[in-house]
């Protein structure tokens, strides 16, 4: 799964779109307290969790050719947005 967004988006507006993008039964179960962002040498992550701290999904941007970010939202196996 993709997005775009501006490079000085907020993580505020990155997590909603994190959260629009995986969707389904899958969102019902994020736990936005359990998640983290980090920032990286390359930009922004955030590792998405439930309540009990499991690992849903990685995220990562990384720049396109527009002059924005790009990203990528990894789900973990096991996990799945119906």
């Amino acid at each position: 799964m993709h997005f775009a967004a501006a490079t000085n988006e907020s993580t505020d507006v990155i997590w909603s779109k994190i959260v629009h993008a995986v969707n389904g039964s899958l969102s019902a179960v994020i736990c936005p307290n359990a998640s983290s962002f980090i920032t990286t040498k390359d930009g922004l992550e955030c590792l998405v969790r439930n309540a009990k701290g499991d690992l849903l999904a990685s995220c990562y941007s990384e720049d396109d050719r527009m002059g924005g970010r790009r990203w990528t939202i990894n789900l973990i196996d096991g996990f799945s947005s119906d």
